[in-house]
């Protein structure tokens, strides 16, 4: 049966120091994870202990009190939580590395070595027929997919969705990554396109008319419909720390596609040039001076 409400389950990374705890009875000010209770502990006796141990002791009382002040601002600062539950502590050593005005500037233009901006983009290259080999030593696969969800369903389709789903989850290796990409682009009008084209090989009159006729149906499908329309697609990146994890999850989709179409009705694999499309969308800027994945990835 399909549940009324979903949560997102605990990490299976989570130690004892994620534990949360409640200090008070009456849940104020929430729980509180070990970790945090014991960084506040220990940067509060860090601080104190530089106040009476070491040369700040004898600089003076209000120096003191300036010093035990920032101090403990400091770590109530640090010992936080981000939206994510990690410590702003965790984020320290990103944050140094950025330091270096050198670190914070990546070049993009097309004259510009890529080697920067294909370190930031993690991708090795892209095989002819769409596979993605990932700096991590990871291979990846794009697939164009289409779902089954709508907001004209019926309430029994929207359990059985909601019931395959959830299966579908349970059932999935841990050793491939599944990502959905929704991106907002032009209309595809390949189809559109193709039978216009055989529709032309077709006539049997070549007649000037007809001909202009066609010529402007085209222009209006690649100029206007595929150019200015846009539309939203969804696409599926399916990566795998291995070959062999990827054809793992690929058989996965393929399985899931035909044998019920509940979760994925549709997944069209894409080759190396829509895969880049796709992909650059996400590191390609709106000037036409900025290097495209593509020339990276070359």
């Amino acid at each position: 049966m399909a549940k009324s409400s979903y949560k997102v389950p605990a990490s299976l990374n989570r130690s004892f120091l994620d534990h949360e705890i409640s200090l008070t009875k009456s849940g104020w000010p929430g729980p509180t994870p070990i970790k945090q209770l014991l960084f506040y502990g220990g940067g509060g006796f860090v601080v104190l202990w530089a106040a009476s141990s070491t040369f700040i002791k004898t600089s003076g009382p209000l120096f003191i009190t300036l010093f035990v002040i920032w101090g403990l601002a400091t770590v109530a600062y640090f010992g936080g939580r981000t939206k994510t539950k990690e410590l702003r502590a965790m984020n320290v050593p990103a944050l140094l590395s950025y330091a270096p005005p050198s670190a914070r500037k990546v070049y993009a233009r097309r004259s510009s070595n890529p080697t920067d901006f294909a370190g930031i983009v993690g991708v090795d290259g892209v095989d002819e027929d769409g596979r993605i080999h990932f700096s991590d030593g990871g291979e990846g696969q794009v697939y164009l997919v289409v779902g089954s969800a709508s907001a004209m369903l019926f309430d029994e389709d929207r359990t059985n969705i909601l019931n395959r789903i959830d299966g579908f989850w349970r059932k999935i290796d841990t050793t491939c990554e599944w990502s959905f990409i929704t991106t907002k682009e032009p209309q595809r009008i390949f189809h559109q396109v193709a039978h216009l084209e055989e529709r032309n090989q077709n006539l049997d009159l070549r007649d000037p008319d007809l001909i202009e006729l066609q010529n402007e149906q085209y222009d209006i499908l690649t100029q206007h419909v595929g150019g200015k329309f846009q539309s939203i697609h969804q696409y599926l990146l399916l990566k795998g720390k291995s070959e062999d994890a990827l054809k793992r999850g690929h058989m996965v989709l393929q399985a899931e596609v035909e044998g019920s179409g509940l979760m994925v009705k549709e997944a069209t694999m894409l080759d190396r040039d829509e895969a880049i499309t796709m992909l650059q969308v996400f590191y390609q800027g709106v000037d036409d001076e900025l290097i495209t994945l593509k020339s990276a990835l070359s």
